[in-house]
């Protein structure tokens, strides 16, 4: 289920909890702890407002949640 889910990260875009659940066909409590999994093994990360310092490069910089309740994470290179 973990590489399933990152699958569906690695494919691109922008998704909140409950549309990875509905793609994985899970509950989103489950989800959360996929990704929290997923963090703690070292293949996401959380962004934060530090984040913020590459913004003008990024094509996501208008549609961007940082700064907001949201959490957003990012795949690392493992």
């Amino acid at each position: 289920m973990l590489v399933d889910l990152l699958k569906l990260l690695a494919s691109g875009g922008i998704r909140t909890i409950s549309e990875l659940a509905y793609g994985l066909d899970v509950s989103e409590e489950l989800t959360q702890a996929m990704v929290a999994d997923l963090m703690q093994a070292g293949y996401l990360h959380p962004l934060d407002a530090a984040c913020r310092s590459r913004c003008a490069t990024c094509p996501l910089a208008n549609a961007c949640a940082m700064g907001g309740r949201v959490r957003v994470w990012a795949l690392t290179q493992k």
